[in-house]
């Protein structure tokens, strides 16, 4: 059997697998049903858990083994990049499992050894890392070399790396721990403030994806059920996206806010190429309706949305994994 190489983007909220010569292999979520007793068997992993969310017994637990970007829970972490493994037929070969990781932009060395021991736990036989703003830049195919830099906003599901980078590495950038499912958690909070109707995680999520918008004039409309503040009682509301649209920029401010902070601090030659190619947004929240003319009146510039930018970091790493030269250029150490 040959050497199996994969590249995985383990994220707090979704985890991607590309498979060299297979392409995009597995999209599930990073979380798993885990029983409360001492054990701590893992129960369901992925979308099978995903669907328990708020609905478990008391002998059963969600837990979210990589959180913020960095792996809170070892255990379980193991478990479900296993179980995952296991689903694309991954078990090991004669050859071994070479894998490259990608990680959060200014990851720190306790953080990498972490990533390391759950992959070789797993049965990777050979695990390399790559920071994600970089992958991410090569799964957009953006013409990269050492003197061609490129800004790259990846919003990822917990953690929003923001950086410029080049095939010499990070000019310059920083990783903000908070992405995408920050949106979920403040739509739920303004739902109660609001209406005083409490929604769940996976009700909140829905709405982001079927009525999330940055345009003040969206008009679409979606049914949320849930749970009266006051009396207890189910309760059934209609919402437009224009509703929601305070929590739902609130991310994107924030980030735009940060994203701005890092432009300043660039030497004047990468500005001047930047300014020339515009912006780079990628990560599952990129897909927002409206994302494009909005970052485009914030920034002054062009702003190039991802096609596929939940899968891009999990792309780059397939450019690279199969390319010696480029693995050797773009990979990370323990510092």
């Amino acid at each position: 059997m040959a050497l199996e190489k994969l590249a995985i983007d383990f994220d707090s909220v979704c985890t991607n697998i590309y498979m060299l010569g297979g392409g995009i292999v597995l999209s599930e979520p990073t979380v798993a049903a885990v029983s409360t007793d001492d054990k701590g068997e893992v129960k369901a992993i992925g979308e099978e858990a995903r669907k328990l969310i708020g609905k478990t017994a008391k002998n059963t637990k969600i837990v979210f083994p990589v959180f913020e970007g960095e792996i809170v829970n070892e255990k379980v972490a193991v478990g479900a990049l296993k179980a995952f493994l296991n689903k694309i037929g991954v078990k090991g070969s004669l050859m071994g499992v070479h894998a490259l990781m990608s990680v959060p932009c200014g990851v720190t060395a306790e953080m990498l050894e972490k990533y390391r021991k759950v992959a070789k736990s797993c049965g990777i036989s050979k695990v390399q890392f790559a920071e994600a703003p970089l992958l991410s830049a090569l799964g957009q195919r953006i013409p990269l070399n050492d003197s061609t830099p490129c800004f790259i906003i990846d919003m990822a599901g917990g953690t929003t790396n923001i950086a410029a980078v080049s095939l010499d590495g990070i000019i310059a950038g920083i990783s903000v721990n908070f992405g995408g499912n920050k949106i979920s958690t403040d739509i739920i909070d303004f739902i109660a403030d609001t209406y005083g109707l409490q929604v769940g995680l996976l009700t909140a999520e829905r709405l982001k994806k079927e009525i999330g918008s940055l345009d003040k004039n969206d008009g679409l409309v979606a049914v949320v059920n849930g749970r009266d503040l006051k009396t207890g009682a189910p309760r059934a509301i209609s919402i437009k996206a224009m509703d929601i649209i305070e929590p739902v920029m609130r991310y994107f401010d924030k980030i735009a806010e940060l994203a701005i902070a890092v432009l300043k601090k660039l030497p004047p030659e990468v500005s001047a190429e930047i300014r020339h190619a515009g912006i780079y947004v990628s990560g599952g929240a990129s897909s927002i309706y409206g994302l494009e003319k909005y970052y485009s009146d914030k920034f002054g510039m062009k702003i190039n949305v991802a096609e596929n930018g939940l899968m891009s970091v999990a792309l780059g790493g397939g450019v690279a994994i199969g390319n010696d030269e480029l693995l050797k250029k773009i990979t990370i150490s323990a510092r």
